[in-house]
């Protein structure tokens, strides 16, 4: 298992532990604990210590975590999931169960499901990849110091930011059709919530193989503030400025006035090209 101890809150962590490792030892399961940093090397503990010896990986964290562990991961066997992070998005979208004693029992029998992972710039994503507004915000909140944790801190920067971001000219196919457009933002996803509890792409499945978007054009000063809720209701698409979709590969021109997050992580600028790989990861789920 690895577990990321910046992730969340300590002593929850250490509670996940203490139950985790009393459950597996009732079972006599045999188990290897791995605590990440907080240079963020959930990808490098995986990818050096998880061989073909091990049947079952979990991960202990937020969705920055889980990404980072995935893209470690070489071989295929199922994963399990304890959420300990701010939002927790992509778990939203599997059942593995409300408390901690059914997330441990899906870990020791839970049903196994094939989902799709998507890719963007060759770095595995689970949830999704947002261009522009949503990318800003984590940029902001990169190395800034705050007594606001959780969701509330991403709250108050979407607040922050809400009326002043201007819209950006974006450049992009999305599968083979060409657009330049006038956006707030692009979210490229395969999970379906964002920032704790914006359902930016309500319409996303993880097993269909396909690649699900939403656009947020241009909307002026007060109307911003006045349909925020709908994003939390995944209504948005009945404003005219948004469009929702689906497709198998989409990639975005450089610009140097854009930035993105990549399942809740800073990630850059783009070029960016996306695509899916159909039941590329096995999870455990209720059965």
């Amino acid at each position: 298992m690895v577990a990321n101890p910046a992730s969340g809150k300590p002593k929850r962590l250490d509670h996940i532990i203490n139950e985790l490792v009393d459950f597996l030892d009732n079972y006599s399961l045999k188990y290897e604990v791995f605590l990440t940093s907080r240079s963020k090397n959930a990808w490098r503990i995986v990818e050096k210590n998880f061989d073909e010896n091990f049947t079952d990986l979990l991960i202990i964290g937020g969705d920055g975590t889980i990404n980072e562990a995935i893209n470690g991961l070489k071989y295929d066997v199922p994963v399990s999931f304890i959420p300990n992070g701010t939002g927790n998005d992509y778990v939203k979208t599997l059942n593995i169960g409300g408390s901690l004693r059914e997330q441990l029992e899906v870990l020791r029998v839970g049903r196994i499901k094939k989902v799709d992972l998507g890719v963007c710039n060759a770095r595995k994503f689970l949830n999704g990849v947002g261009v522009g507004f949503d990318g800003q915000i984590v940029a902001d909140m990169v190395g800034k110091k705050s007594i606001l944790k959780g969701p509330v801190k991403y709250y108050y920067h979407v607040l922050s930011i809400l009326a002043s971001y201007r819209s950006r000219i974006f450049n992009y196919t999305i599968d083979t059709n060409q657009q330049s457009k006038n956006l707030i933002l692009l979210c490229v996803a395969k999970g379906t919530t964002f920032g704790g509890s914006f359902k930016l792409t309500p319409q996303a499945k993880l097993d269909d193989g396909l690649l699900h978007y939403c656009e947020i054009g241009k909307i002026n000063g007060l109307r911003r503030f006045l349909n925020i809720h709908k994003l939390q209701g995944g209504s948005h698409n009945t404003l005219p400025e948004v469009r929702l979709g689906s497709a198998t590969s989409i990639s975005i021109a450089a610009n140097n006035q854009l930035h993105a997050h990549i399942d809740g992580e800073y990630f850059g600028q783009p070029p960016f090209d996306f695509g899916v790989i159909k039941a590329g990861l096995k999870v455990r789920v209720k059965n």
